[in-house]
């Protein structure tokens, strides 16, 4: 064998001993989050067809779920549950199908309920990563990890009830989920692994969430377009945020493997 071609197998093998169950935690529940994320910019495509943003947000996102997907199926660290994984490829392929259709109301509703079953899927996969770990910091990284899809809930529940796709459900969503990042919040807060990094970024989420707020219950006497914009920036920093956190949080877990 060529020595270049041992240096490579030697990389790829780094690569994926790198890649621990906090790490794997952390991936699936991007997953989540993307499966939200995806959905919000292809609503948002229809309400401002002329945005780049949203279409390179669109396509970055629908490639970043797949790029996780295939180290989470490499990862052999939950051959157990391996099952739960092709059931969200399964999710995944059904929703991408109608993802990439053109723009139009009637998709945007189809992908509406199918981001929520995909969510289930994901969701499901994580919580039993966080079993096959059986350790605390595994739960702080679901948590943290499940806020990161709340913000982009938060947003696609928004642009479906500004675009009127999913009426009921995005209003009743809406609220829904405001209530649970901001009890989510307090519940990580209270956690005494903590450090003080984590606390003082759980803190900057909790102002990141009233100052969206204002936008939802009406008191920001601004322009539809600046409204989205405020809108999506604001989850778009909830959304980091709460990435580094979940990040922080993988590597409690990572410290005491």
């Amino acid at each position: 064998m060529k020595l270049s071609a041992v240096f490579i197998l030697l990389i790829l093998s780094l690569d994926v001993a790198a890649f621990s169950m906090g790490d794997a935690i952390n991936t699936a529940g991007r997953q989540r989050m993307l499966s939200q994320r995806i959905t919000q910019t292809y609503i948002l495509r229809g309400i401002q067809p002329d945005a780049e943003r949203h279409e390179k947000v669109f396509a970055r996102s629908i490639h970043e779920f797949k790029k996780n997907h295939e180290k989470l199926n490499n990862f052999h660290g939950a051959e157990k549950i391996r099952d739960q994984l092709v059931k969200v490829e399964r999710e995944w392929k059904a929703f991408e199908s109608v993802a990439l259709q053109p723009v139009n109301k009637q998709s945007a509703s189809e992908l509406f309920q199918r981001s929520n079953s995909l969510l289930s899927a994901a969701h499901t996969y994580v919580v039993q990563l966080q079993q096959v770990a059986n350790h605390n910091s595994a739960e702080l990284i679901n948590i943290a990890g499940r806020q990161r899809m709340l913000s982009q809930r938060i947003a696609k529940n928004y642009a479906a009830k500004l675009w009127e796709v999913s009426l009921d459900d995005a209003e009743t969503g809406l609220q829904e989920d405001l209530s649970e990042y901001s009890n989510r919040l307090n519940q990580l807060l209270e956690s005494p692994l903590n450090t003080p990094e984590i606390n003082d970024n759980l803190r900057k989420a909790k102002d990141h969430l009233s100052y969206a707020s204002r936008g939802f219950e009406g008191n920001m006497k601004i322009s539809e377009k600046r409204q989205i914009q405020v809108i999506t920036g604001t989850t778009d920093l909830m959304l980091r945020n709460m990435n580094i956190i979940t990040e922080q949080y993988a590597e409690l877990l990572n410290s005491q493997e």
